[in-house]
């Protein structure tokens, strides 16, 4: 058949093959270049789904556990909870006499700013309050300081040979009592129970009093003034530790393995003793002895001769300061300690 054609349409057969074989290349042109070749062969493609996020689990143990902070080294075995704490086996210091170093602890607790106040204690009043005394009546008067500055309006009570009996400071500060037993005992009290118009308690002594001997041959008697502040000149005197509200096992409480009581000092000076009572009874039922430095060791031992045991009690401290003929005790703030079996 191919014979049968003449060279015209040869010829108009090759450039229509030619056409084709342009047009074909044309269109691939068109396409994306990086498809593969008509020819080629196809390549087997396969479509991964996104891989999901990695989430990490963080198990309880991982977790860092708080570590118990103390102010002080703990001897007795300290208590979280009287119910569901589990005994600890408490690791014992032998206390050697004589180690402990007296020094001022800074306070932690924050206090309220003050007026400004004064770096020593007066020895005497300035002026007297007096009042109508009977024939071989003497009257004793002085001044309630507070940072310094004279406190008025104030109850204060006073105690000789016969019952005691209360006044109020006046404008200056002043109070006045009468007595007929010059050359006796005396005492005059401050209980911050009966002043609570003076705040903030924690700056206020819970108890306070002065002490001493009527002198006779004077009239009027002049005592020193009375700083009813435990914080009369920036450094407050205060309890350390044990915390406030703190337990102990009382079987485990003995000299091997004390309780260590730690204070601040009283800037204006003084001697210290600690006194521990029954919550809910003024009276302490243990006192330790006067000592100079803010730190003692108490083996558990009460003042009649019985071992701490059970219960809810309160502890504090008093410093004790000379005033001339006088004596003055200042207490603290007394704080919660609890006694399990």
């Amino acid at each position: 058949m191919i014979k049968n054609l003449t060279s015209h349409q040869l010829l108009l057969i090759t450039l229509a093959a030619v056409l084709f074989l342009l047009a074909a290349f044309s269109f691939y042109l068109l396409q994306d270049p990086s498809a593969p070749l008509p020819f080629a062969p196809l390549q087997a493609t396969r479509t991964f789904p996104p891989s999901p996020a990695l989430i990490i689990i963080t198990r309880p143990s991982d977790t860092a556990q708080p570590t118990r902070q103390t102010s002080y080294t703990p001897f007795a075995t300290y208590l979280t909870s009287p119910s569901t704490a589990a005994l600890e086996s408490p690791t014992i210091t032998p206390i050697q006499s004589g180690t402990i170093t007296p020094g001022i602890l800074t306070p932690t607790r924050s206090t309220t700013p003050v007026p400004s106040r004064t770096s020593s204690i007066t020895t005497a009043a300035t002026t007297t309050m007096t009042g109508t005394l009977e024939t071989g009546a003497v009257g004793i008067t002085g001044r309630m300081l507070r940072y310094g500055t004279p406190v008025a309006n104030a109850v204060i009570e006073f105690k000789d040979d016969v019952a005691p009996r209360m006044s109020i400071t006046n404008s200056s500060g002043h109070y006045w009592f009468t007595s007929q037993a010059p050359g006796t005992s005396f005492s005059l009290t401050f209980r911050q129970s009966a002043n609570p118009q003076l705040t903030p308690v924690a700056d206020i002594t819970s108890l306070a009093w002065i002490e001493g001997t009527l002198p006779t041959g004077v009239n009027p008697i002049s005592l020193p003034d009375f700083e009813v502040s435990i914080n009369p000149n920036g450094i407050i005197f205060d309890l350390q530790a044990p915390l406030d509200g703190t337990s102990y096992y009382a079987s485990v409480v003995s000299a091997s393995n004390p309780i260590q009581f730690v204070w601040s000092l009283y800037s204006l000076g003084g001697s210290y003793h600690i006194e521990l009572g029954s919550t809910g009874s003024n009276d302490p039922i243990w006192t330790s002895a006067q000592i100079a430095s803010s730190n003692f060791m108490w083996n558990g031992s009460l003042d009649d001769g019985t071992h701490i045991s059970q219960g809810a009690y309160w502890w504090r401290v008093a410093v004790t300061k000379n005033l001339g003929n006088y004596v003055v005790v200042i207490f603290t703030q007394p704080w919660d300690i609890l006694f399990n079996p």
